[in-house]
């Protein structure tokens, strides 16, 4: 079994067992890079620069139903430029059907169509 490997059993692979290097060559990840299907959603995450530039990649991702993880950590000395970019990211989310919402002071949560972000009290239930 897969297990015995790891409780100092058998070396070699026998018949029912996984060998993970092999099992995870047969995956859609090839040399490290994802070879992306239209019909699976992703999670990804981006950042933007200090001149907030990068706002068209995460718009792309969001038209190409992907989820986003925005680090805006670059313009937390620049208010007002990062309001204006969550505005024109809010204002894109919604003509899309999706949300956004803040999940760090450095991170936003951007997701696509049919699917909303809850705002927690931070309780658990």
């Amino acid at each position: 079994m897969v297990f015995d490997k790891f409780k100092g059993g058998s070396k070699q692979a026998t018949q029912g067992e996984i060998d993970i290097e092999d099992y995870l060559n047969d995956l859609s990840v090839r040399d490290g890079k994802l070879i992306e299907s239209e019909d699976t959603t992703y999670v990804k995450s981006l950042s933007l620069d200090a001149e907030g530039k990068g706002v068209g990649n995460v718009m792309a991702e969001l038209e190409k139903n992907n989820v986003i993880v925005l680090n805006v950590k670059s313009l937390s000395h620049h208010k007002g430029l990062l309001k204006n970019i969550v505005k024109e990211l809010r204002d894109a989310a919604i003509d899309l059907d999706g949300d956004i919402g803040r999940i760090s002071e450095t991170k936003l949560l951007i997701v696509p169509a049919g699917m909303r972000i809850v705002q927690g009290s931070g309780e658990q239930q």
